[in-house]
């Protein structure tokens, strides 16, 4: 984790906001991908430390 700007995992609240943002709040937005990552994708590599 000391690779991501967050330095943290994410907790299952803030992955459930995002899941009810694209189901119910989300009215417009269609076909798209969006990492929940913590900024782990600026990196442009995934770190996988145990």
């Amino acid at each position: 984790m000391d690779e991501t700007p967050l330095k943290r995992w994410a907790t299952p609240e803030e992955i459930a906001q995002w899941a009810y943002f694209l189901t119910v709040t989300n009215k417009f937005c269609t076909g798209q991908s969006i990492l929940v990552d913590g900024g782990e994708a600026i990196n442009y590599h995934f770190v996988w430390k145990e």
